[in-house]
């Protein structure tokens, strides 16, 4: 399990910059740079909601699923990410896009 330090702070997900998910699926599989990752777990929190609108508790570690096949934190047979420790990174992100691991460090 990684330790993650998420900023999505308008994710459903995202309570205290701990995910309540579980486990999330980071995309980009041609990725060379963080900015071309992203957290597809990632959903809006809209407008209205109060606090974490699922009913997960946060955990600071959970299981990373990972398709950046150029980051030296993935083991591409399993397709996990065996960093101790991520951020995801997305302020105000409306969409997954708008995301990114912050710890992608390409081989």
């Amino acid at each position: 399990m990684t330790r993650l330090d998420c900023s999505v702070v308008n994710c459903i997900y995202n309570t205290d910059r701990c995910c309540g998910k579980g486990d999330i699926m980071v995309d980009g599989s041609a990725a060379k740079t963080s900015r071309e990752t992203c957290c597809s777990s990632f959903k809006e929190k809209k407008e209205g909601s109060a606090g974490n609108s699922c009913s997960c508790s946060p955990k600071e570690n959970i299981k990373v699923n990972c398709k950046a096949q150029n980051c030296k934190f993935n083991d591409k047979d399993g397709c996990q990410c065996t960093a101790d420790h991520i951020g995801i990174a997305g302020g105000n992100a409306c969409h997954c896009t708008d995301t990114e691991c912050a710890s992608f460090c390409c081989e």
